[in-house]
């Protein structure tokens, strides 16, 4: 895992302007020896990866510099897969050598947000914020919720946070996945409906493969519970209900929706080769119109298989559905769905190595900006964006790129489509998704009440962080073996109560006792 480690190194070679603070001074100029110098590490995104080595040759970046006059030098460690990027992350803390700024999964931190103040990794923010970030201070100040996700149990802040949007309300932006259908296909089979139902999904997969269609549902193991469980109000995390905390896994609808999936494995109507499908590979069954249901991201999947298998058969038609319930008339109780405060998204923490925090902060500040937020969603205007009836619409440059797919030219010009520490625009999304089945989508894929349930980033104390990172640890490593055990018929459903009965001598009830107490203090900050 170490050699999959590399760390990239640059030095820009100019920067200009005075850092402009709710101002843009990019026509200033300055002495780039008088820059302030600061190091960060980051992530790199494979479509980051694909058009720069690191952050320092993406338009983007030159332009953040060269506003905030800054010049950095990056390192960075592959994002491909979270196992290289915490092994990155990990080789790094252990040298005791920090960058000044530190871009991760902070709540990922091994003891939590917290422990990693208490180790002496990175410094708090509050007197950071107060002395040199009037962006983010307005930001938070008009956001209180929002307040309540980035700090600690004593109000703390830590992280200079990737948001995905400023409110669960309409937000389009915490949907990323779901359900994709051949809808030709379908209609070939004789079903006039988009399933939404076990009954109907049954129904439908069914009749897909009397009519020979080789996979008539393929979907990868990572997502195949947060699929078909909704169907029967079963989750595999935490949620809150009425203010009561809750583990899906322990629950009785677990053993419905294992024997479920059971029954489409066994009657050949779930790809029986789910357990080793990723990412790729389910573009190619897809795209050799092997499958005719899936679940997928939106730009990875509709956007990019359906004008390549209609550029070959003008005739095929793709669409999502609503993650299914167990009743048609009524939304799902859970569904994939983001937090604002993404736990999966990297944000930017300030290390206890830096000598010049001022610096730091108010390069980080900026993205906060009006001006910054801008350039983090859409670039430089007059060149990647036009500003038409108050609207920053992409120019040709984004969307019509002629060397590069418009993820790439995304990620060589924007943070859009990426995490880093800034907050996500919805009208990055309203054109990035521009086919009108992906625009659909969307509409589709929040149709949930998880909403309602979703359990919020808390954070724990040190040491109930490095309680339940130990039970869930070994509660979810023997859940994910087991569950696809009970899949596959490998074990019976009749071991189900054994199954529950191990999970909670790794220690479930205890772990759901340190949720609740976090998701209390959560509450009551």
């Amino acid at each position: 895992m170490k050699k999959a480690l590399v760390f990239l190194l640059a030095v820009l070679m100019l920067a200009v302007p005075v850092f402009a603070q709710g101002t843009s001074e990019s026509n200033s100029t300055s002495d780039s020896s008088k820059a302030d110098k600061l190091t960060y590490w980051a992530p790199l995104n494979p479509n980051i990866s694909a058009v720069a080595q690191d952050f320092s040759q993406t338009e983007y970046w030159k332009e953040l510099m060269k506003r905030t006059n800054t010049d950095i030098e990056f390192q960075h460690v592959s994002a491909a897969n979270d196992g290289v990027l915490s092994e990155g992350f990990n080789i790094l803390i252990a040298s005791g050598d920090y960058p000044d700024i530190i871009e991760y999964k902070w709540t990922a931190y091994p003891g939590g947000p917290q422990a990693a103040i208490d180790d002496g990794v990175i410094i708090p923010l509050n007197d950071i914020f107060e002395k040199y970030c009037p962006n983010i201070t307005a930001f938070l100040e008009s956001h209180p919720d929002i307040k309540k996700m980035i700090s600690t149990d004593d109000g703390t802040y830590y992280v200079f946070p990737f948001l995905r949007g400023e409110s669960y309300e309409n937000n389009n932006l915490i949907f990323s996945e779901g359900w994709v259908w051949r809808t030709d296909l379908l209609e070939k089979a004789g079903i006039d409906y988009i399933p939404s139902t076990p009954d109907e999904l049954y129904t439908a997969l069914v009749a897909l493969k009397n009519i020979g269609v080789e996979i008539p549902l393929c979907i990868r193991k990572d997502h195949i519970s947060r699929v078909l469980a909704p169907g029967f109000d079963s989750w595999d995390d935490f949620y809150v209900e009425d203010g009561v905390v809750k583990y899906g896994r322990i629950e009785e609808n677990r053993r419905e929706y294992l024997a479920f999936a059971n029954k489409l494995y066994s009657e050949g109507l779930l790809d029986n080769d789910y357990l080793s499908v990723d990412k790729k590979s389910l573009g190619v069954k897809v795209l050799n119109n092997l499958v005719a249901g899936c679940y997928a991201p939106g730009a990875s999947g509709i956007g990019t298989w359906l004008p390549a298998l209609q550029k070959e058969d003008p005739s095929v038609k793709m669409v999502s559905a609503r993650p299914i319930s167990p009743e048609k008339d009524r939304y799902s109780k859970f569904a994939k769905m983001n937090s604002i405060y993404d736990a999966s998204g990297t944000s930017a923490a300030i290390s206890t190595s830096c000598k010049n925090i001022e610096a730091a902060a108010r390069l980080l500040d900026y993205n906060f900006s009006e001006e910054g937020h801008l350039l983090a969603n859409f670039g430089i205007e007059g060149v990647t964006y036009e500003m038409v009836d108050g609207y920053p619409t992409y120019t040709d440059v984004i969307m019509n790129n002629p060397d590069l797919p418009l993820s790439q030219a995304m990620c060589l010009y924007t943070r859009a489509s990426v995490s880093g520490p800034f907050v996500q625009d919805p009208r990055y999304l309203e054109q990035y998704y521009d086919l009108p089945e992906l625009q659909d989508a969307i509409n589709l894929w929040k149709q949930t009440d998880y909403g309602k349930y979703i359990m919020p980033t808390v954070t724990h104390t040190s040491e109930e962080a490095s309680e339940i990172a130990k039970i869930i640890n070994n509660v979810n490593t023997y859940a994910e073996e087991m569950e696809a055990k009970f899949i596959t018929g490998a074990l019976p459903i009749s071991e189900f109560d054994n199954y529950i009965k191990q999970i909670k001598a790794f220690g479930i009830e205890r772990a759901i006792e340190i949720k609740q107490a976090a998701y209390d203090r959560y509450m009551s900050k």
